[in-house]
């Protein structure tokens, strides 16, 4: 990636938003147009094109992964909440959250591994659900 680095908040957001993306096992074009559609990589502070090669780069780890009689975990539970702790700034915690209810609920269906990835930030984060959805004032 070209231009500034990325600092280590926006990086771990930009991980959680791609885990949000993928957790049902679809990356469907209703997410993609509501990533666009709310300015979500701009309200994050990350260039949309960091955000579309996360995504490819965590579907390649994927895949890459040597063959194991297990299916492969899309959502790793552990894994999430570890990069939770690593966002302390509560605004950014705020806008992950905010882009990760838009996104499950993108498709129409927000699927059990999206309710668990949300409910774990929202829990983890000491966040409510209402308070992610409250449109921010003019002051914010």
């Amino acid at each position: 990636m070209t231009g500034p680095k990325l600092d280590t908040q926006r990086e771990t957001a930009i991980q959680l938003v791609v885990l949000t993306l993928l957790a049902d096992g679809v990356l469907a074009s209703r997410e993609l147009e509501a990533l666009d559609r709310h300015g979500i990589p701009e309200l994050l502070g990350v260039p949309r094109d960091a955000l579309i090669q996360a995504v490819i780069t965590h579907c390649r780890t994927l895949l890459e992964r040597p063959a194991r009689r297990d299916t492969v975990r899309l959502v790793d539970v552990e894994r999430f909440e570890m990069l939770l702790d690593r966002i302390s700034d509560p605004d950014l915690r705020l806008l992950v959250c905010r882009a990760m209810f838009v996104l499950t609920k993108a498709d129409g269906t927000i699927s059990h591994p999206e309710q668990t990835l949300l409910r774990n930030a929202l829990t983890r984060w000491d966040l409510t659900l209402e308070a992610v959805r409250a449109r921010p004032s003019p002051q914010e």
